[in-house]
């Protein structure tokens, strides 16, 4: 069936606004359709591949371009109708079959491990998220008068009644926020793990959300309820504070955690040094498996929790550093870690990072990534002292172009 969209309010000078006929080539690593007009790439959103349509440009560069779809012609056998009724607020694939989302994130990884790292790795199939809907366990909201998300490259804010990805209350604390009066609230975090805190920059009468949540915070004090939220991961208790790093996605969390303690190989004779650890969540998972583990954090509420998370499951055998992780693993070499595993920020690791990592010389190398061409970039450098022996892509992030990789590396013998 054809489908006509909207227009979006994008402001562009000098733009042809005539309509052309196009034919889907490809989709891009931001879940973009490209399609070329007159030798130049153009960059459609929500075009699949093989589809045709008529689309208008709205933004021109010198060697490329970006266009909106006007109407499609010939739908591809891959579309699907989403649930959620809102276009262009972050959710790039979800009119795309979740099974051909899964063969795109591979062949993404694939793509961009060749281009940016020169290896073709074996890389295994994507592990699917346990929810294609209602995974999110943290959303950041944009208010003006009402609550919603910016549009896609654009400071307009899209207002919704809800998020398909959320989970738990999310959905009926949204309802209740659309109805109150939000005039000097900015921005509005909600983290639903079991429990729910709400995080919001300005105050508002929050009273009707009580029966909902278990913390608010407004301005970084807390002004009711418990300062911080309970969780449990595999028969693991974890705290989560209002600033602190935690995965969004709990239940395929899981399953990333329980691939990266697979590639980290469980041995009780050897320590593991968990660089970025965050919370300590995947450090305290590994201390069942292994003699020491150290983690190292710059986030100094993050290593609070992890500290109180060490005392609620009666840990023994783990150790936090807090301090800037390109600054403290220079000092580690002497601690003589038989595994590394790494979980940067989106920006990868330093170069002074890697090279600590290589002067410290562990037996295996863990890296779970956010980010594929960070990944890549690092894997460049890394792979001339280590074998990258498997990849292995998590979708953590159903609907979105985002995936997470874990990648095991093994020492060469010289």
């Amino acid at each position: 069936m054809n489908q006509t969209y909207p227009n979006y309010v994008i402001i562009s000078i000098g733009v042809d606004i005539m309509e052309e006929k196009v034919i889907c080539q490809k989709l891009d690593h931001f879940g973009r359709g490209i399609v070329y007009l007159n030798g130049k790439i153009t960059f459609v959103s929500n075009l699949l591949p093989k589809e045709e349509a008529y689309i208008k440009v709205i933004k021109s560069k010198k060697n490329q371009a970006e266009a909106k779809i006007t109407k499609i012609i010939k739908e591809s056998p891959d579309r699907i109708k989403p649930q959620c009724p809102y276009l262009n607020c972050g959710c790039a694939l979800k009119h795309l079959k979740y099974e051909k989302q899964l063969e795109y994130k591979e062949e993404k990884v694939k793509d961009i491990l060749k281009r940016f790292a020169h290896i073709e790795p074996p890389i295994n199939s994507v592990v699917p998220s346990s929810s294609i809907n209602n995974y999110r366990n943290k959303i950041t909201l944009k208010v003006d008068t009402y609550v919603g998300y910016h549009q896609n490259h654009s400071n307009n804010i899209i207002a919704i009644n809800k998020c398909e990805l959320a989970s738990g209350k999310t959905n009926e604390i949204i309802k209740i926020l659309n109805a109150l009066n939000l005039n000097n609230v900015k921005e509005i975090t909600i983290k639903d793990f079991d429990e729910v805190m709400l995080i919001a920059d300005e105050n508002f009468d929050f009273k009707s959300l009580t029966k909902l949540v278990s913390s608010i915070y407004i301005n970084e004090k807390l002004v009711y309820g418990k300062p911080y939220l309970i969780t449990k991961i595999n028969d693991l208790n974890f705290q989560i504070s209002k600033n602190s790093f935690f995965q969004v996605n709990k239940k395929t969390m899981e399953k990333l955690y329980e691939l990266a303690i697979k590639y980290c190989g469980k041995d009780q004779n050897k320590k593991v040094l968990d660089l970025y650890c965050g919370t300590g969540t995947i450090t305290l998972l590994l201390s069942k498996c292994f003699k020491e583990v150290l983690g190292v954090e710059i986030n100094e509420e993050a290593i609070k929790c992890a500290e109180e998370n060490k005392k609620l499951n009666n840990i023994k055998n783990v150790k936090f550093i807090c301090g800037d992780v390109t600054k403290e693993i220079n000092k580690l070499k002497k601690w003589r870690a038989d595994i590394i595993v790494v979980d940067p920020p989106r920006s990868g690791l330093s170069k002074e990072g890697i090279s600590d990592i290589l002067n410290i010389n562990p037996e295996t190398i863990v890296y779970i990534s956010c980010d594929p061409v960070t990944l890549a970039r690092d894997l460049n450098i890394l792979k001339d002292k280590y074998i990258i022996e498997e990849v292995t892509p998590v979708d953590m992030f159903p609907n979105t172009y985002h995936v997470e990789c874990v990648t095991k590396l093994k020492k060469r013998q010289i």
